[in-house]
């Protein structure tokens, strides 16, 4: 297979990454590249190789200095700090905000009790104590420059934050969408805000491990099923011609993806909408192949940190695996089809990663996936709907329709994972089925 130059652009960027997180010998990566040479079936010039030597070089630099220095914590003399609030979270038993430490580049997580403050606001911080996060997917928080819990004797608001802040604008929608969904039961409202806004951090244990055990946890994560189903909203409601529709889509995505947050599964489907969109203008080809790996690679020399988050590997693996998947025979519904072929093939495609980070595969997602995904295509649906009519008189109407869905999307993952070993049966079923069939097509044609 013949693939494009993007892929090995990437490649060795990664490469570079690698070896700098390993500190390997450039001797090794010089074996590589001349294995390289005779390997590549394609008429390259010169200048193709001093490029992949460059972007391995570019990888290898900017994560050394991408990398955490923990400087504030090697600061033994710190008793006392100024910050920011960047960020905020309210919780049941506390709210945790992220703090950018005035002086220093690094931020920190900090938690308090019955007291409040808000985006933009100047505080200090007195007899600190500094502790470097120990959790898992660090990668994911270093990448945004949160090293540290803080923890403070006392806490003193120096300034409020400027209201023309951007982040102030993008925290006051937030709230506003979540005021929105309050008036749903708790579990609910939190479910609501984590598949509209990606604010996963009020989810309850046990709706997590819900979704977790049933092999349905990418409903919780917002992806291309989610931006996919905007897309086609706005195709519908907006007015016009085909190549216009586009184009006003991709200021609406990257508005939404802005509220978001630095979310990678959304970014890497608004960088694809971007490549794809400029293929079509331009009149090139829309390889769908080739926009992942440039989307991957303008990703990664923006954070370099990211090709560790365990969110962007799934992501992009996930895309790659949906891109390569094969043909099978078609014994469903095309909806139900392709819901069972996606399942199956990212259940395989993904185990590695599943079993190194979560120490497990759930081969029950292909029934579980069967029920969720029809429902929860329904309960996406409504959430807009309701954001956006919540105040008409029909709004009402919709919430009671969004509330039952969502009972019923909780309860038939809760029958499926209840009744383990049928789901499981029924599963493999559905993994043996099309090869049965195969080979009974392959009997009638021999004649047997």
């Amino acid at each position: 297979m013949k693939f494009p130059y993007s892929f090995y652009f990437l490649i060795f960027y990664i490469l570079g990454i690698i070896f700098a997180k390993i500190n390997l010998s450039f001797v090794y990566f010089f074996l590589f590249l001349l294995l390289l040479v005779f390997v590549i079936n394609r008429k390259s010039k010169i200048y193709f190789y001093i490029t992949l030597i460059f972007l391995f070089l570019l990888g290898f630099y900017l994560y050394r200095i991408s990398f955490p220095q923990f400087e504030v914590y090697s600061n033994a003399k710190l008793k006392s700090l100024t910050g920011i609030v960047e960020d905020s979270f309210e919780g049941k038993d506390f709210n945790s905000y992220v703090i950018k430490i005035e002086g220093f580049k690094e931020k920190g997580k900090l938690n308090i009790k019955n007291r409040k403050f808000e985006i933009g606001d100047k505080i200090l911080l007195e007899g600190v104590g500094l502790y470097p996060l120990n959790q898992g997917n660090l990668y994911s928080l270093w990448d945004e420059d949160i090293l540290y819990l803080i923890k403070a004797e006392k806490i003193y608001l120096i300034k409020r934050g400027y209201k023309n802040s951007l982040e102030r604008i993008r925290n006051n929608l937030r709230n506003r969408i979540s005021n929105v969904y309050s008036v749903f039961e708790d579990y609910k409202e939190q479910f609501l805000l984590a598949i509209v806004m990606g604010e996963r951090r009020g989810l309850s244990e046990d709706v997590k491990n819900l979704f977790v055990n049933t092999g349905t946890s990418h409903l919780l994560a917002i992806s291309g099923l989610h931006l996919s189903f905007l897309i086609n909203i706005f195709s519908a409601l907006i007015p016009l011609r085909r190549i216009l529709v586009r184009i006003v889509i991709l200021p609406l995505l990257v508005f939404y993806g802005w509220i978001i947050g630095d979310n990678p599964p959304v970014w890497r489907v608004i960088g694809q909408y971007v490549f794809i969109l400029l293929a079509f203008l331009l009149r090139r080809e829309e390889d769908n192949l080739n926009a992942i790996f440039w989307v991957a690679f303008v990703n990664l020399v923006i954070s370099p940190l990211k090709l560790f988050n365990v969110s962007f590997q799934l992501s992009y693996l996930a895309m790659l695996g949906l891109l390569y998947k094969p043909n099978f025979s078609k014994f469903l519904p095309a909806y139900l089809q392709e819901i069972w072929e996606s399942s199956f093939w990212l259940m395989i495609f993904l185990a590695p990663l599943n079993i190194y980070y979560f120490g497990s595969l759930k081969p029950i997602s292909i029934i579980a996936n069967f029920f969720a995904i029809p429902i929860f295509s329904l309960v996406l649906f409504f959430s807009f709907l309701y954001l956006i009519g919540f105040s008409l008189p029909m709004g009402f109407i919709f919430e009671k329709i969004l509330s039952k869905l969502i009972d019923i999307l909780f309860e038939s993952l809760q029958l499926i994972g209840e009744h383990y070993k049928i789901s499981l049966l029924i599963s493999v079923s559905l993994i043996l089925l099309p090869v049965i069939l195969r080979k009974r097509e392959e009997n009638e044609l021999l004649g047997v």
